[in-house]
């Protein structure tokens, strides 16, 4: 029924606003903290549609103000995500914590203020001591959402209050998000407060690095990376850090002209240009300021000179501030020859930086089939132990897309189930970007396709990257086509009405599965990731082993896949044909057991080809040109082995 099945109506009412009957229901003896599966109460229900009558209502009758539901959001994280500030005042009013204790789960309410550039709540939230630097595993701080969000109101508000800057997540930084939306103010803002522009991210790119050359705001970057600092920015910035979250207490108590705290204070971006040239004596350096010539030398694959440095006595695990070592550097770049000189002359293996990163996830990232095989070689972890802020090697390959690397790292015994905070398994992250071979070497390895991350699975992901061949693949492996995620959304409801991928999946909603395909599955899913091992061993046909492991799978969709434009459902118009086909069936005529013939059916659609009729030794039989997907993913057997599986 999915997780809103047990809404009560007192939910409704406190949904829709309906004041008078909540009011109602309360005086007839409803509870006020009455829960559904998802631990959702009235009150959150109420706060996230900013219903400030029925707020107030409930908590007034008693509701818990700091109640969390199942992924640990409070009432008061609602009313910030709706917009309310009103909702969100009346909380405070009540005693609402403005900084809940956070999860792996968890945003904290000035995570959700900024998520949805809501200014007014910011400020509320930061006037009653919200916490600037609250970490979240999926955003980051609170000005990394606002700035990627593109919500520039929320990040003044961040940064006149002391938010840091330079503040990373996995090395990224607030300016690489507003580089990324291109927004130049924004750009300039954080600049103005002290934004690096020289910071590289784990991929070991700069902000300018994520703009479209010749774009405003790739000039705007290339201009304050090739502009030195003026000395007054730099006392200001330098004033700025130190004093943090005081900074507006402290400054306009200054003894000094209103001009000059105006400008440390930054309330008028328009005070003095961005960057003085003329009154400038250093260069903002930044975090990778020491970054040695060692780290020069591997990151830009100079072989030659970095052995001439190694053979000077310069050390082969010397660390920038971020902990990252040449052989991060090399890898990171897949320079072959740089990683083999620094892991002979004693480099560190799995030396890990600030975010926990080995040099094998930057391989993987890097696609380098060739490193990591050197780096395994050397005794790497495939498996290193991960934190809140690491990926494995697995993931790192999956979110590049690297199906040889995703292949090695499975071979090596790579965790397929590793579960990530950001990404969730590999197999969520390969089909969030869309990667159908490494989706393909997962699920033949034996990732579970259902494995969910907040109800979300890889099937959700694959509707909305509107991937069919990814859905079918998905489904072929026993995805479920019904399952909801936190919005109570199935796959279904993240795909275009009428297109290719809406019709796949509406289709195999409605179809219902055969015995072959609950086998198979059954079978697949019990032996988990044993499933190749055990099955090529069985003693029975050849070809029902490749059935049940899968090997068909890759010829059929090579040959549909020329048919049918590279996926295999074949064209929209074949999909709307078959579908209204099999919702119009024929009579069926009467069927005679004495007689070995199959009763007379509606054509059956198996991606975007009609079920073929043939006749063998007198007796009909029927066949697929093509695998048969269901809505659950199991692999329809060719007709002369069905009678072999049943």
């Amino acid at each position: 029924m999915g997780f809103w099945a047990d809404r009560t109506a007192l939910h409704e009412a406190a949904s829709q606003g309906r004041a008078l009957q909540l009011k109602q229901l309360i005086d007839g003896g409803a509870s006020v903290n009455i829960v559904t599966v998802d631990n959702i109460t009235p009150l959150h229900d109420a706060c996230i549609k900013g219903q400030l009558q029925c707020v107030r209502l409930l908590l007034d009758a008693g509701a818990q103000v700091d109640i969390r539901t199942i992924h640990g959001s409070t009432p008061l994280c609602y009313a910030c995500a709706a917009g309310s500030p009103e909702c969100a005042k009346l909380l405070l009013d009540h005693g609402a914590t403005v900084n809940p204790s956070l999860t792996a789960l968890t945003a904290s309410p000035l995570h959700e203020a900024c998520i949805q550039g809501n200014s007014e709540c910011v400020k509320l939230m930061i006037d009653n001591g919200a916490r600037l630097e609250a970490f979240d595993i999926y955003f980051g701080t609170p000005l990394h959402a606002a700035c990627a969000k593109d919500h520039i109101d929320c990040a003044k508000v961040l940064l006149n209050a002391g938010a840091r800057v330079n503040a990373a997540r996995f090395h990224e930084t607030a300016l690489h998000h507003a580089a990324k939306v291109e927004n130049v103010d924004l750009i300039e803002m954080l600049v103005e407060f002290g934004g690096n522009v020289y910071t590289r991210d784990n991929l070991g790119k700069k902000p300018i690095d994520y703009t479209m050359p010749g774009s405003q705001a790739a000039l705007c970057l290339e201009f304050y990376e090739n502009t030195p600092m003026s000395l007054k920015q730099l006392s200001r910035i330098s004033l700025r850090m130190m004093l943090g979250s005081k900074a507006l207490e402290i400054m306009p108590k200054l003894q000094i002209s209103q001009r000059i705290i105006d400008y440390l204070l930054v309330e008028q971006l328009n005070v003095d240009p961005p960057l003085f040239p003329g009154d400038s004596t250093a260069l903002f350096a930044g975090c990778w300021a020491e970054r040695t010539e060692v780290h020069k030398a591997a990151f830009q694959g100079h072989a030659l000179l970095l052995r001439q440095l190694i053979e000077s006595g310069a050390s082969v695990n010397i660390v920038a501030v971020d902990s990252i070592t040449p052989l991060h550097e090399a890898c990171m770049q897949g320079q072959m020859q740089c990683t083999r000189l620094l892991l002979d002359a004693g480099a560190q293996v799995d030396a890990r930086n600030v975010d926990g990163s080995t040099p094998l996830c930057d391989a993987c990232a890097a696609g380098s089939l060739e490193c990591v095989k050197l780096l395994l070689e050397h005794g790497a972890a495939a498996n290193p132990t991960l934190t809140s802020r690491t990926t494995s090697p697995l993931h790192e390959a999956c979110v590049g897309g690297n199906s040889d690397c995703v292949r090695l790292m499975v071979a090596e015994g790579a965790h397929l189930e590793a579960y990530d905070l950001y990404f969730g398994t590999p197999l969520h992250i390969a089909c969030a970007n869309a990667h159908v071979d490494c989706a393909k070497v997962l699920l033949n390895a034996g990732a579970n396709v259902n494995a969910a991350r907040l109800h979300e699975t890889a099937l959700h992901h694959a509707a909305r990257r509107k991937s069919v061949d990814l859905i079918e693949m998905l489904l072929e492996f026993g995805g479920n086509v019904y399952a909801r995620d936190k919005y109570d959304r199935k796959p279904i409801d993240y795909t275009r009405p009428g297109s290719p991928s809406a019709l796949c999946l509406e289709f195999y909603e409605r179809t219902p599965l055969s015995l072959q395909q609950l086998s198979r599955v059954s079978l697949r899913m019990a032996l988990g990731t044993r499933a190749l091992e055990v099955v090529s061993k069985l003693n029975i046909p050849s070809r029902i082993i490749k059935v049940l492991a899968s090997q068909s799978l890759t010829q059929q969709h090579k040959v549909q896949g020329q048919e049918g434009r590279g996926h295999t459902l074949g064209t929209h118009q074949s999909i709307a044909r078959h579908l209204k086909q099999y919702s119009n069936p024929r009579p069926a005529t009467e069927w005679n057991p004495a007689k070995p013939t199959m009763p007379p059916q509606p054509p059956q659609y198996r991606n975007g080809l009609v079920e073929q009729k043939k006749t063998r030794n007198g007796a009909e039989t029927a066949e697929f040109s093509s695998a048969f997907y269901s809505p659950t993913g199991l692999l329809g057997v060719p007709g002369e082995l069905r009678k072999g599986l049943i």
